[in-house]
This record gives C-alpha cells, structure tokens and sequence, in this order.
C-alpha cells in the first residue's frame, strides 16, 4: 500500500510538470516568491475602479473579457470588492461579477490585504492580497500566492490600470522589478478591454 501511496504521489507531481510545462497556469513548482509591498500606501486614493490589463491565468477569470476591478468602503470599515466582466459563449456576451470584501490585517501594513468572497468569511486572517506598487492615477500591481505541499505554489498577479486598455507608461519596469524579485512575468497574459461599453 506504501509504494501505491508512493507512485500516485509521483503520478500527480508527473501530471502537475506536464501542466506547467505545456500550459500558462498559476500553477508554478516553486514556493511563493516575494516581490513586496508598497511601504507607503493610501487606501482612500486607490478606491474606485480599476481595469485589467495583463493578468496571470485564474481558474476564477478563465474566458472573462473586459476584466475590472471596483473597491469601496462599506459601513463597517471593511472594504467592498466587486469584479467583473463578460464571457464570449457562443458569440453572447454573458455578464459575470463577483462581490467581496476586503480588510487589512495589520494596520502597519495597509498594501496588504485579506480579501474574500465568500460571506461566511469573517475571519481576519493573513493577507492575501498584496499592493505591490501604485501610482493611484494610472496604475497599480497586485499579487496573491498560496504554497502548496511538494515545493509548489499557485500565484496570481495583475497589472490593472484607470484607464481601460491603456499600458502603463513603465510596463516594463514593472515587469523587471517583478522578475527580480522572483516572480515569472512570462505568465502574464493581455486582457481584451475593447468593445465593453456597460462592463
């Protein structure tokens, strides 16, 4: 039973290289890098809306166009998440969107955020969204990583912008200051933000 236990451990780690290797997944065979997160840092200036412009492939985003990003505050203090977009199927747009919530698990570090969707989560666990840098006016970079047993690791990472569809004028530091700090910007994919009036 130990060596069947044994060789489908091997089996899975076997089908998790061939994932990686063939596909842009979050799915990365490393533990969590860490690229940081911006020292000073301004809740009320990033309010508002945000709009994808490169992302890493989600499970959550597979197929979503006109990918944004609204945050507000509610009455409790917490922050408000709604993400949103459209699926093409079969040529129909299909609305799609998702509500959270947000808090900050130490005030010392308010880039770095809880979020969640679920509504039974309340708890005030660790970040797991972190505000790599910011500008507040044009752009601003996200990352989530979660380590997984085997020395590996799911990450995600976004490049959103105010402006819908339009770079970042330092798209590419971004990107280097990403790589040097051990994350594969490789696996960032463009976002279609064209045709999307009412998302």
């Amino acid at each position: 039973m130990a060596v069947f236990k044994g060789m489908s451990a091997c089996v899975v780690l076997f089908v998790l290289e061939i994932l990686i290797a063939h596909t842009n997944s979050a799915l990365v065979h490393s533990s969590c890098p860490n690229p940081g997160s911006q020292d000073s840092f301004d809740l009320n200036q990033y309010l508002g809306t945000w709009y994808e412009y490169e992302r890493f492939t989600a499970w959550f985003e597979l197929g979503v166009l006109c990918g944004s990003a609204k945050y507000g505050l509610n009455d409790d203090g917490s922050i408000s998440v709604i993400n949103g977009g459209y699926r093409n199927i079969l040529g129909f747009k299909i609305p799609t969107s998702i509500t959270g919530r947000a808090t900050i698990p130490d005030p010392t570090r308010p880039s770095e955020l809880r979020v969640s969707f679920s509504r039974f989560d309340r708890s005030t666990g660790d970040a797991n969204y972190f505000v790599v840098e910011t500008d507040y006016t044009t752009y601003t970079v996200v990352f989530s990583c979660t380590d997984l047993p085997g020395d590996f690791s799911i990450q995600y990472a976004w490049i959103l912008t105010r402006d819908r569809g339009q770079a970042p004028s330092n798209l590419a530091a971004i990107k280097s200051t990403l790589q040097s700090r051990g994350v594969d910007v490789t696996k960032f994919n463009s976002v279609e933000q064209s045709d999307c009036q009412g998302y």
